[in-house]
């Protein structure tokens, strides 16, 4: 009796947590997501800062054409095109302000996983059975558009060395049978659906070809295929230092948050209150993703924050280099891993090249502690890997628990010690002794000396670096792009300037939007930038049909507002 007592007990205490957990999660998706923390956890691609976090600013100026508040990927790539775009010709320079609540591009930008490897195969028959297939076809062209299209921003800004952007193998490793079975099926139908990519992919599922990559004899399954990788921190910082050294129209505020946006006394304009002042503006963009509810009070439940846990870690001694059966991979490929039995359960890692560059003609350079090339440390072989997916099972429970959470100031205990022991396990036989400094593989191979307290002030051991990010996770799993309605805003439009000269022949005044991207922004934040600034530049040249084109289901309207449904989507999600 005693034990039946118990078991009756325990089932009783599972049942309530389980409540208890939903009726928590469904208060976090409904409230303000506030501001930024302002004392984030420390992110590995944010260090050393960029000079421009010691910009000196001047006052806030008392209006500018165009606000754009938000400093990562997507703010950068607005402000790049708005500017690139309109330069030049009779009309004055647009004048341009950038707030940023906290140091520069310290967002999701600056803490995410470096990746440029977008979900295709994965995501092409559930895309195509709620929008259409050639719906489906735009949205899986546009994600594949990001890479080239990022690859020629960083050499088109001469950025390639500073950045890392680089071409890579992209590998998703599958640990489970079946799951690896339906993969298959669904690289399947994404083939008949974009036959030109049947030649893009490969799938291996001999465990001679899998242990090639030197990964667990554990893994059944392996399809590849190209992606990319980058600094995206360096990338971002240093468009931004261009553009503010081109155009002195150009103005960056950080630890500058935009607090509060009221229309303005004239019906014109709006007011953006800050800390340090007020300007106005005809036009605001917003530009921060999973903070976007905080000044659209209409976003809540559409755009919700969610906390995601990041490290850097020092491979194993044997991981990437050279041996009598295999050549030197380091910084050259990448991974997704599925340990379960779904799809939204996963790890990916990414890895910075070993020494300045990304070939061997760089060799002679390993043992420095800067690159001559950038200025910066030289990169070691850090492998950037991020995820928690399995957990012992929890996985579904710490996903629930993140959702919600908009405070990236510190990180989950469970999550990073997963994180801390995961990867040895994905590779095992092949990963070596440990390494204790970054520049331990350094100094093997090019006689450089090794810091026996670690480097640069990071942690010794595996782990130099956990840090989180704040990702938005969108309530029908697509991003938010175009002018903003009243509906989000709850706030009046101003009305047409009094001159045409004043509107500089922008659209006519308001608030946009590009954000969220659900944990993707590597493949929707960059073009839905560029997709954004066109539309406030009534740029009808770009419509069309080529890749890079917005797909229409990414537009905000007041419909899709209406008909988004945060809960539903996440129990699709996890009914797969």
């Amino acid at each position: 009796m005693g034990a039946l007592f118990s078991r009756v007990r325990l089932i009783y205490q599972t049942l309530k947590s389980i409540s208890d957990s939903f009726s928590a999660l469904s208060k976090r998706i409904s409230r303000d997501p506030g501001l930024p923390t302002p004392a984030p956890s420390r992110s590995y691609w944010c260090l050393p800062h960029s000079p421009l976090d010691n910009l000196e600013t001047s006052s806030l100026p008392a209006d500018a054409d165009v606000v754009i508040i938000g400093s990562g990927i997507a703010g950068a790539a607005i402000a790049r095109t708005l500017l690139d775009s309109s330069s030049g010709g009779k009309k004055r320079p647009l004048r341009i302000a950038m707030l940023e609540a906290r140091d520069i591009c310290s967002g999701a930008t600056g803490r995410n996983g470096g990746h440029i490897s977008p979900n295709s195969y994965q995501d092409y028959s559930e895309l195509a059975s709620k929008y259409g297939v050639e719906a489906a076809q735009a949205m899986i062209r546009f994600r594949l558009a990001h890479l080239p299209a990022l690859l020629a921003v960083a050499e088109e800004e001469g950025l390639l060395p500073e950045s890392q952007a680089r071409m890579v193998d992209q590998f998703d490793i599958y640990l489970r049978e079946t799951l690896f079975q339906r993969a298959k099926n669904s690289l399947a139908a994404y083939f008949e659906a974009l036959p030109e990519r049947r030649e893009k992919h490969d799938i291996r599922d001999a465990k001679a070809k899998i242990e090639d990559l030197q990964l667990s004899p554990l893994a059944t399954g392996c399809i590849s295929q190209s992606g990319g990788a980058l600094h995206p921190y360096r990338l971002i910082t240093g468009i931004l230092a261009r553009l503010l050294n081109v155009y002195p129209a150009f103005q960056l505020f950080t630890h500058t948050p935009c607090t509060d946006i009221a229309l303005a006394a004239d019906g014109r304009s709006y007011c953006i209150i800050t800390p340090k002042g007020t300007l106005t503006t005809a036009h605001v963009i917003h530009a921060t993703n999973a903070w976007a509810a905080h000044l659209l009070p209409g976003m809540r439940r559409k755009i919700v924050p969610m906390r995601v846990h990041m490290t850097a870690q020092r491979p194993g001694s044997a991981l990437g280099v050279e041996t009598a059966d295999a050549l030197p991979w380091t910084g050259t490929r990448a991974f997704v891993f599925y340990p379960g039995t779904t799809m939204f359960a996963f790890d990916y890692l990414t890895q910075q090249p070993n020494g300045d560059g990304l070939d061997a003609d760089n060799s002679a350079k390993l043992g420095s502690d800067v690159s001559a090339d950038t200025g910066y440390p030289a990169p070691a072989g850090e492998l950037m890997f991020g995820g928690g997916a399995m957990l012992g099972g929890r996985a579904e429970a710490v996903l629930l628990d993140n959702i919600g959470i908009a405070d990236d100031s510190g990180t989950d205990f469970e999550v990073t010690a997963y994180l801390g022991g995961a990867l040895e396990r994905y590779f095992a036989p092949g990963w070596g002794e440990e390494s204790s400094t970054s520049s331990s593989r350094a100094a093997r191979t090019a006689g450089g000396s090794v810091s026996p307290s670690g480097d640069d002030g990071w942690g010794a051991g595996r782990i130099k670096a956990a840090w989180t990010g704040i990702m938005g996770l969108s309530a029908d799993g697509q991003p938010w792009v175009g002018r903003v309605p009243r509906y989000a805003s709850q706030r009046a439009e101003p009305g047409e300037p009094p001159t045409p000269e004043a509107n500089l022949s922008l659209a006519r005044p308001g608030e946009w939007i590009a954000a969220g991207f659900s944990g993707e922004g590597m493949t929707h934040a960059w073009l839905a930038g560029v997709a954004l600034a066109r539309m406030v530049l009534v740029d009808v040249s770009v419509k069309g049909k080529d890749a890079s084109a917005l797909p229409p289901q990414f537009l905000i309207t007041e419909k899709r507002l209406k008909e988004a449904d945060i809960e539903a989507f996440l129990g699709e999600v996890g009914s797969e």
